[in-house]
């Protein structure tokens, strides 16, 4: 058998035939979008930005590094951004928004610290001075006084910090004044005990100044580290061994010096350290003026340039969009339960499916017929028993080789015809058996209207209804079901005697205007199952059923035995070694397909003789596109034809009145 591949029509195909799961899903999901949206808080956002003026701070005036607000070179600027979500600020802002009392415990200002960091954001906008502080809550407002106050406290803070430092400057440069003061008043005390006058100005030796006010810048940098950092700090380390080199270098000229030059060398380096401290004094003096001015213009590096507003419009994604994503995923959701079941659906569901995994053709397509019940009740020259009734309506709306012999229902049972006469009866013999794995598949619908289309192409065809369980065929046309297949094969009645033919029918609860309506009807003998049998297995194995096949083979151009179902009884594996093939009639997702692959390994070690499948209560979503069956089906099967539409009856007493009319 063929090997077939997924292909689109494929996919569209198991959509389709799984639309309903797909819609529950899609439904599901959007119905649930909607409901958890509703309940949903909305979160407002509202955001403030700060620009930071990155001048230098007095530390920076004084020694001239390049310390800045943000900490100097070198340092990850996102650290210095956590520094406004830090503890001790959102500890003062909860202060002031009254979250918190000066009494409140440790571990409840623990917690609602961490609360507000979770609600706040700070980004950095690119290539610029100015910074985003966001702040988000259920209540806008709330969230507006949240992030002014967040400004309001940081800016705060950091002025405080700065002038903290510019006062520790100042006081630290204030005592390097003084203790430069004393320098130079002993180095003039020591040049008046060597008999040299102290010179206020003079040339500096190369290369002094440099190591002088680098020196000097040392000093306050360590100054400035040390109220920080610990001694093992590597910064601190490595100024402390940059002053030693520095103060080694100024002292080993005078190391070097010979004693008898020692004096006039003491009172020439005396007399340089003067000018250096001199130098030196004024340039810490004129940067200590400067750290004053700044103290006293009080102007903050930080300040706000977009205030905070108050949000009109929630940030969290409004209820049309929730409806619209959870829209998305129930759709894919629902694609996704849909192939799961069509790979987990044990049934077989397209004709490449049935020929691939029970290696037989498929001899038909029987499309889904729609039942009428009005018309159904019209077939009838008395309605049946109410408990039969509803079974046999629905076995009489199927019946349309009967009520609508030209119909494209009809053909597919002509069609269905043509290949049982070249796969089967050409091939092995006149008779043929119908049954079916389980119940409730069509398998005697199928052989009736099999046998109808037959007597329609002219055949002598005799239907014998071989369920002796539980039989239908009797009912179908209407007629008695004592003096059948029983009393046949028990020897007690002819074949001639238990054979019913077109006059039988006639005299039935069938309509006769229905009867003659149809054409072939005349070539339609029926065998009915007789009366109920105690042994049906013992009858059907006997040797007296073989010897009554043989006869009706001889006697009728084409023999349809209608039996039961394989595999709740035996019945149809015994019957099916004494036929010349045996149908399978499968209706769609009715049963597994293990149970219509034991169906036919039953059947073959039965020694009977499997030729084909019929699919039953088909639908075009079902076929392969591309299959011959398909293109069948939708030449035959896509729209009937107005003049096919119709009751037969209805249009016979339609056409008389016409008639009459004339």
């Amino acid at each position: 058998m063929p090997e077939y591949g997924l292909n689109l029509w494929d996919y569209w195909r198991i959509i389709y035939k799984r639309k309903w799961i797909i819609i529950a899903v899609f439904l599901v999901s959007v119905i649930s979008a909607h409901f958890f949206g509703e309940k949903t808080i909305p979160i407002y956002k509202s955001t403030v930005t700060l620009y930071v003026n990155m001048q230098r701070t007095p530390i920076a005036e004084i020694t001239g590094s390049g310390v800045t607000f943000w900490g100097g070179g070198g340092v990850d600027i996102t650290t210095q951004l956590e520094l406004i979500k830090s503890y001790n600020t959102l500890k003062d802002v909860a202060l002031k928004l009254g979250y918190i009392t000066p009494e409140t415990d440790s571990d409840k200002i623990q917690a609602i610290v961490s609360s507000l960091r979770v609600r706040i954001s700070v980004e950095e906008q690119p290539n610029t001075d100015l910074v985003d502080i966001t702040a988000t809550d259920a209540n806008p407002e709330k969230a507006k006084a949240i992030v002014e106050t967040v400004a309001e406290v940081f800016i705060q803070k950091h002025w405080e910090r700065k002038i903290e430092e510019t006062r520790n400057t100042k006081e630290f440069v204030e005592s390097q004044l003084k203790k430069m003061d004393e320098t130079m008043t002993n180095i003039k005390r020591k040049l008046k005990a060597l008999g040299v006058e102290a010179q206020v100005e003079g040339a500096i030796p190369s290369g002094a100044m440099d190591f002088g006010t680098r020196l000097l810048q040392l000093k306050f940098e360590l100054s400035n580290l040390e109220a920080r950092y610990t001694d093992n700090y590597p910064r601190i380390i490595n100024i402390k061994e940059e002053i030693k080199n520095i103060e080694k270098q100024l002292g080993t000229a005078h190391d070097e010096i010979p004693d008898s030059e020692l004096e006039v060398v003491d009172a020439e380096r005396l007399r340089n350290e003067l000018v250096i401290n001199q130098k030196l004094y004024a340039l810490l003096k004129e940067r200590y003026e400067r750290a004053s001015i700044l103290e006293a213009s009080k102007t903050k590096d930080i300040e706000i340039v977009n205030p905070a507003t108050k949000p009109r419009a929630p940030a969290t994604t409004p209820a049309s969009a929730n409806i619209f994503f959870g829209g998305v995923i129930g759709l894919v959701l629902g694609l996704v339960a849909a192939f799961i079941t069509e790979s987990l659906d044990t049934s077989i569901g397209t004709i490449e499916d049935v020929e691939e995994y029970l290696h037989m053709p498929v001899l038909g397509v029987i499309p889904q017929i729609e039942v009428s019940k009005k018309d159904s009740l019209d077939f009838w020259k008395e309605p049946p028993p109410p408990e039969e009734r509803k079974k046999i309506t629905e076995i009489m709306g199927r019946l349309v080789t009967l009520y609508q012999p030209k119909s494209s229902v009809s053909e597919a049972y002509r069609n269905l015809q043509t290949y049982i006469k070249f796969s089967g009866l050409d091939k092995f013999g006149n008779c043929m058996m119908f049954t079916s794995a389980g119940v409730r598949e069509g398998k005697t619908i199928t052989s009736v209207n099999s046998a109808l289309s037959m007597a329609q192409l002219g055949y002598k065809v005799l239907l014998i209804d071989a369920d002796l369980r539980r039989p239908s065929v009797h009912k179908v046309f209407g007629i008695k079901r004592e003096i059948g297949l029983t009393e046949a094969v028990l020897g007690t009645f002819k074949i001639e005697d238990v054979v019913k033919s077109v006059d039988d029918i006639m005299l039935g609860n069938i309509k006769s205007s229905l009867i003659l309506k149809t054409y072939g009807m005349e070539n339609l003998n029926i065998i009915t199952a007789g009366h109920m049998a105690a042994n049906p297995t013992e009858i059907l194995s006997s040797q007296n059923m073989s010897s009554f096949i043989k006869e009706v083979k001889d006697k009728f151009q084409v023999v349809f035995f209608d039996s039961a179902p394989i595999l709740p009884v035996t019945d149809s594996c015994i019957l099916s070694s004494k036929m010349d093939g045996v149908i399978l009639v499968y209706e769609v997702g009715r049963v597994s397909r293990g149970a219509l692959r034991r169906s036919k390994m039953q059947v073959e070690n039965a020694k009977g003789r499997p030729i084909g499948v019929v699919l039953n209560n088909m639908r075009a979503s079902d076929m392969r596109f591309g299959s011959p069956f398909y293109y069948y089906y939708q030449k035959y099967y896509g729209e009937e034809p107005e003049e096919e539409k119709g009751h037969p009856a209805e249009k016979k007493e339609s056409a008389e009145k016409d008639s009459s009319k004339g």
